[in-house]
């Protein structure tokens, strides 16, 4: 029987509980002067209570099944690796106090493994070539066995099996990634579809800021763990000192814990709208989700031709905005991208675009900023004239640019495509055990 967690520390709760006290006291304050909506007594308040409670029941029972617990083996000497402390970049970012619980405790899982090697005849065994050590979520895409994770929950990979909510276990392969973005696609093998949920997609364009954000994985091994918040921001792209990750981030103060990894962050309607990736410290408040839309964007073209070609222009960008000397002089235009540099060999070596050119559009669409500019490229097609709205002196231009494709870091993991050779660190926070 499959037991459901649903875990939130004390802190967070009674802060949640009483933001939602405020918001239904609130509610019937500003409806005061209209006596048909006043509360008659304080019953009316827990009626609201109660019915917002049963939504994020309904959430939890609506999604759980459509959740998956992604396993992953490793090579043994690349677990040692793994556990080695200066491949945790998270750690970084914790408190002194808690870095050291954290040293503490790799530190003694390490040491037990090490010594869990039996002996037979006075001599040890042979050590196995690769243990499952990793633990992750995803989120079920399609009957057809797609399921939709982190790059970093499956990064170096020898095997993968997957336990969905009804407790049965299947073996995985990967289907393809973008270890840019973070996103991975893995396929459950011999998985009949008469078991399979797909999750409910939402529209992260459309998520506003101070809704509902409800988290559904695997932290800490507590399966099925479900926690609740807000959506904080939208937007944020260089979270962390070590990464200069390449897209928006949806912020959320609803609990993300290592394991969280790759599982949905979901609206009060039950529709996915992110994949939690990454944490800043824990018990901040401070977690981070993949939008749903690029994350798709990503795993349709996976699904389809089994990897992700990414478009590259070769030049350095700034946003406008943000180079606060070009801003006060430039009077032409308000709001665009800064071309800082270009790299001669490269797709924008080879066309008419200049330093100092102010992108403002990207095949008709506007641009605003640096990671907007990010956003359109990515998905473009290799080698297909690419239209760049421009402003130069005051002058404005047209520039036909035809991206090359951007060249990945291979990578050791099991895939149903071609192998992979060498390993090479994850993108971002990793939320694995």
């Amino acid at each position: 029987m499959v037991m459901y967690w649903f875990t939130m520390s004390r802190k967070p709760l009674l802060t949640h509980t009483l933001t939602i006290i405020c918001t239904l006291a609130v509610h019937f304050h500003v409806l005061g002067d209209n006596h048909s909506s006043q509360p008659e007594d304080a019953s009316d308040i827990l009626n609201w209570a109660q019915r917002l409670n049963t939504a994020f029941i309904q959430v939890a029972d609506k999604v759980s099944p459509s959740v998956v617990v992604i396993e992953v083996a490793h090579p043994v000497d690349e677990r040692n690796a793994l556990m080695d402390l200066q491949h945790e970049p998270f750690l970084d970012q914790l408190p002194e106090e808690e870095r050291r619980k954290f040293e503490k405790y790799f530190n003694e899982q390490k040491k037990q493994k090490e010594e869990q090697v039996p002996e037979k005849n006075g001599q040890s065994e042979q050590v196995p070539k690769d243990r499952y050590d990793g633990k992750g979520s995803g989120m079920i895409l399609s009957k057809k066995g797609f399921v939709l994770t982190n790059y970093h929950v499956i990064e170096g990979a020898s095997r993968i099996r997957v336990r969905l909510q009804s407790g049965r276990v299947f073996r995985a392969l990967v289907k393809g990634y973008d270890s840019q973005s973070d996103v991975a696609v893995i396929e459950l093998v011999d998985a009949p579809e008469a078991i399979l949920r797909p999750i409910e997609l939402g529209d992260s364009d459309s998520v506003k800021v101070g809704e509902f954000a409800i988290a559904i994985g695997a932290p800490f091994e507590l399966e099925y763990s479900v926690t609740y918040g807000h959506v904080s921001a939208k937007g944020r792209s260089s979270v962390t000192r070590q990464y200069n990750l390449d897209h928006d981030f949806i912020q959320t103060d609803a609990d993300i814990n290592p394991g969280n990894s790759g599982g949905p962050l979901v609206n009060i309607q039950g529709e996915a709208v992110g994949v939690n990736t990454m944490i800043r410290g824990l018990n901040t408040g401070i977690g981070f989700a993949i939008p749903i839309n690029m994350a798709m964007e990503i795993a349709e073209q996976v699904i389809e031709t089994g990897t992700f070609r990414r478009a590259l222009l070769g030049i350095g960008i700034e946003t406008l905005t943000d180079n606060y000397e070009l801003n006060n002089i430039v009077s032409a235009v308000s709001k665009g991208v800064i071309v800082s540099s270009i790299n001669a060999d490269s797709a924008a070596g080879e066309s008419n675009l200049k330093p100092a050119d102010i992108i403002i559009a990207v095949g008709g669409k506007p641009v605003a900023s640096a990671q907007q500019l990010k956003n359109q490229v990515r998905s473009k097609s290799i080698g297909k004239a690419l239209i760049l709205d421009v402003v130069r002196n005051k002058e404005r231009l047209q520039i036909e640019v035809k991206p090359r494709e951007w060249k990945r870091p291979p990578v050791t993991a099991i895939t149903a495509n071609e192998p992979r050779e060498t390993p090479t660190r994850p993108v971002g926070l990793k939320l694995r055990k």
